[in-house]
């Protein structure tokens, strides 16, 4: 009897058992692919399998998810939820096709889409995180920077190529002040790696980003509502989403997100700014500008047989900041001044910005208007410090509303006034980033993401001069579609990547991917606020710019003697013998969205010294350029991707993938390459 008993209590246990690995494994298999709601806690262990990723969970972990996404032949590791969080999660009641999602009660919910875009060959994952309940709840996923090589983003102080050589700490991802290293003034919420891995978060999501903090190797986005910059008037839940797409390389995925993320340009701005050099008033002088002094600025360009596209009066020309006329005491006859320059062949442009000195008398008619940015809650406008006032001296301004249009047609006719009354030809637009508005504040227009005043500024810049378009702008956001030219920030006259000569290649590579490839690489020599550059600086950074779309003087050569005035010569010369092909590949741009100057790996994008080369570029796909940019140097290392190259200074034919060590170029040399048929 008892061998009985212990034989059946045996057989229930086998068949309960049975039992319940069926349940545990119809459970894992209804939660891998099954689209019916389900309200029970699934076990640890969960593996989601959605388009070329697969979802892990483990509730015995840090609560939060692996995600690992397949491209070409490696993987982008991610923790989502990254920040941690209690519960589990169960399946959402409804979900569509090609979808996963969970939902941890009352807490948050994520959603995974796939998509396949079977024209590009491309497959994208849209992420979304949802808050449930709490407004002050922080979203923020992250991803192994894993060995690749990550690039877009943002302008920086140092300019790092690729992305992951920064260490950059959670930051709200606005158009700020890279002079101070913070985000800067271009910007695009595009991120792609070496790997054929790209990112795209919208326009509405209050996103921070931090990039290998404190070393960590991670690449992490957030979103969180804060006072500012993000002014969550509408009470909003936070929300956290952003597009992953996978690719074959480096450059299968940037051209392939770039179709579907970024607007090609229109058009091209003027061809005279490809050809010849712009020259401004601002290094070379400063403030200490007068009719006489730009009179004689331009009488020496001519004199000493430079060209020019137009000559650029900087700051300081008007009475108060604000006001759109000139000052009468430093300009006593400006339309005489315009009109004398006109005939020695000179377009004039002048300065402008979006200040109104509360000392102007513009200040007082756009504040009347409701013109200006104003105080939150008020109607009063809003007063703000910039690099032209002195709190000291308790100086403040108002600042141009970009939002309303009226406040936008207002400021126009001030620059058509300027056009007709003086014959200014165009105008060099300072300043529109975020950094400068008030932390809280009202406008005519206040969606949750502050970048669209950025935007509209790029925007009423077009407007200025829609036609012949010899404007310039240092912002940009959302605004690939403008053929203006896009300045870089003011660059230090040093050798370094402290700003300095070493961040003018990274800057107009970053550029290029952004979508932006009408770059002005700023003053040749950079700004000269602590003395002017040593004539070896300035001549290699004529050398480093002299390829690229636009030259813009304001140092002057003949500052130094007749050796520079002729290296200056000989290479501004060499600048209008390609200027055809600059004009041709910018034309290229409209139909193809390529950058004109195009990092190495754009001809060979599995090299992996092409990945990291920040010291050279292409000028399209055929010419390269290796400038020398370290001091008392006669020479440098050279490396040549894929192909076959002729050195233009010897006439010697390389094949590609090597390094040419030690390649001599004199102070009156530039190392450039062009791309031969095979042999």
């Amino acid at each position: 009897m008892e061998g009985r008993k212990t034989r059946g209590r045996c057989v229930i246990i086998v068949v309960v058992s049975v039992l319940v690995i069926l349940a545990v494994t119809t459970g894992i298999v209804v939660w891998q692919v099954g689209y019916k709601a389900s309200n029970n806690t699934p076990p640890a262990g969960i593996n989601i399998k959605i388009g070329n990723a697969r979802l892990y969970y483990n509730r015995d972990s840090n609560k939060s998810l692996s995600f690992k996404v397949m491209s070409g032949k490696r993987e982008l590791n991610g923790n989502l939820w990254a920040v941690g969080g209690s519960g589990t999660p169960i399946n959402c009641e409804k979900k569509a096709r090609n979808e996963e999602c969970l939902e941890w009660e009352k807490d948050r919910r994520l959603r995974i889409t796939y998509t396949e875009h079977v024209q590009l060959k491309l497959n994208c994952y849209e992420i979304e995180w949802s808050t449930l309940k709490c407004q002050t709840q922080v979203l923020m996923d992250c991803y192994d920077l894993g060995g690749a090589h990550w690039y877009g983003g943002y302008e920086d102080r140092f300019q790092p190529w690729p992305l992951e050589n920064t260490s950059r700490p959670a930051s709200a991802y606005v158009t700020m002040d890279s002079y101070i290293n913070q985000i800067g003034g271009v910007q695009e919420r595009y991120f792609f790696n070496s790997n054929g891995t790209g990112f795209f978060i919208p326009d509405e999501i209050p996103l921070y980003v931090s990039i290998n903090n404190d070393q960590d190797g991670r690449f992490c986005l957030m979103a969180k509502n804060e006072i500012s910059p993000y002014h969550n008037i509408n009470g909003h839940l936070p929300n956290l989403r952003y597009n992953i797409c996978s690719g074959f390389n480096v450059l299968d995925i940037h051209r392939k997100m770039s179709s579907l993320f970024i607007s090609k340009t229109s058009d091209i701005p003027d061809e005279m700014l490809f050809r010849y050099p712009i020259w401004s008033t601002w290094a070379q002088y400063h403030k200490d500008i007068n009719q006489s002094i730009v009179k004689h600025f331009a009488q020496d360009i001519i004199q000493n047989n430079f060209s020019h596209s137009q000559l650029e009066i900087d700051d300081d020309w008007t009475p108060k900041y604000g006001d759109m006329v000139f000052n009468e005491d430093k300009f006593p006859n400006a339309s005489e001044m315009v009109k004398s320059l006109n005939e020695l062949g000179f377009r004039i442009t002048i300065w402008v910005h979006p200040f109104f000195n509360i000392d102007s008398k513009a200040f007082i008619e756009a504040s009347n208007q409701s013109f200006l940015i104003r105080e939150y809650g008020s109607e009063l406008p809003a007063l703000v410090s910039w690099w032209d006032t002195s709190l000291a001296r308790g100086e403040m301004a108002g600042i141009l509303d970009t939002t309303n249009p009226k406040a936008v047609e207002w400021f126009l006719s001030k620059l058509r006034y300027l056009k007709t009354e003086y014959n200014i030809s165009s105008f060099k637009f300072d300043a529109g980033e975020v950094r400068w508005l008030p932390k809280m504040y009202n406008a005519s227009a206040t969606p949750l993401n502050p970048n669209i005043y950025t935007h509209q500024w790029a925007r009423l810049a077009y407007e200025s001069d829609p036609d012949v378009r010899h404007q310039e702008v240092r912002v940009g956001y959302r605004t690939q579609d403008i053929p203006i030219f896009v300045r870089m920030l003011d660059k230090e006259s040093n050798w370094d990547n402290n700003n300095g000569l070493k961040t003018l290649i990274p800057t107009a590579l970053t550029f290029g991917v952004l979508g932006y490839p009408f770059i002005l690489p700023d003053m040749i020599g950079g700004n000269a606020y602590e003395g002017y550059p040593d004539p070896e600086l300035f001549i290699r950074w004529l050398q480093a710019t002299v390829f690229m779309p636009s030259l813009q003087f304001s140092i002057v050569p003949w500052l130094y003697n007749e050796t520079v005035i002729k290296i200056s010569q000989k290479f501004v010369k060499l600048h209008e013998q390609y200027a055809d092909t600059i004009i041709q590949l910018a034309r290229d741009c409209v139909s193809t969205g390529a950058p004109i100057v195009r990092p190495l790996w754009w001809v060979d994008p599995d090299d992996e010294v092409a990945l990291t080369c920040d010291s050279e570029f292409l000028l399209g796909d055929h010419i390269l350029v290796a400038p020398v940019l370290d001091k008392n140097a006669r020479s440098r290392d050279v490396y040549l991707p894929s192909g076959w190259w002729r050195d233009e200074l010897r006439g010697e034919n390389f094949t590609g993938k090597r390094w040419l060590r030690g390649f001599k170029a004199e102070l009156d040399e530039l190392p450039y390459f062009i791309k031969l048929p095979s042999p």
